[in-house]
């Protein structure tokens, strides 16, 4: 259920590479460099949930820079999908212990790459086997509009209490014109 995902990054210009660089040897199970500017973090993925997060923490930061690749085991990833799966995976991990996400839909890429991904459960899901909890949206309506179904008119509606609240049947002449840099309509 174990799988090595491997972040290699730099060298770069970037402001925030020493910042990285600390966030890789703080996060990572083993950060090398493995020539000048140029370094290595590890990250075995499994069921802790921490190891999720500071993938994505680390990938959130070098996943745009150009000498920036991502490999589980010996196999190029993108680094956009690997992030999203950790921090998806991280989530499900620290809300149920283990991956709870529903693929009615179908399955995402980032699930590829996912060490919790479960395929039969997924075909299951899929194929409706498996359908959702049945969902109940209880809708409260206010105060307010209670007493106007009822043909009420609150007293904060009442004729003249607010000049704020009411709404003019035509636009007067000072709001025809934009201002400044807005653009019409």
């Amino acid at each position: 259920m174990e799988r090595l995902f491997t972040v290699e990054f730099g060298p770069s210009r970037s402001k925030r590479f020493d910042k990285a660089v600390a966030e890789a040897r703080r996060l990572a199970r083993e950060c090398t460099e493995v020539e000048p500017g140029r370094y290595r973090a590890r990250f075995v993925l499994g069921t802790d949930s921490a190891a999720y997060t500071g993938l994505a923490r680390l990938l959130g930061q070098v996943r745009h820079w150009r000498a920036t690749e991502v490999c589980e085991g010996d196999e190029p990833v993108s680094a956009y999908h690997a992030k999203e799966m950790a921090w998806c995976a991280s989530s499900q991990l620290k809300s149920y212990g283990a991956c709870r996400f529903r693929f009615v839909y179908g399955v995402f890429p980032r699930c590829s790459l996912c060490p919790l991904f479960d395929a039969e459960r997924a075909i299951r899901d899929v194929l409706g086997e498996n359908p959702p909890a049945a969902t109940v949206l209880e809708i409260t309506l206010g105060p307010r509009l209670r007493a106007l179904l009822q043909g009420e008119v609150p007293p904060q509606l009442a004729e003249g209490s607010d000049p704020d609240s009411e709404v003019p049947d035509f636009v007067p002449e000072g709001w025809a014109e934009p201002r400044g840099n807005e653009p019409p309509g």
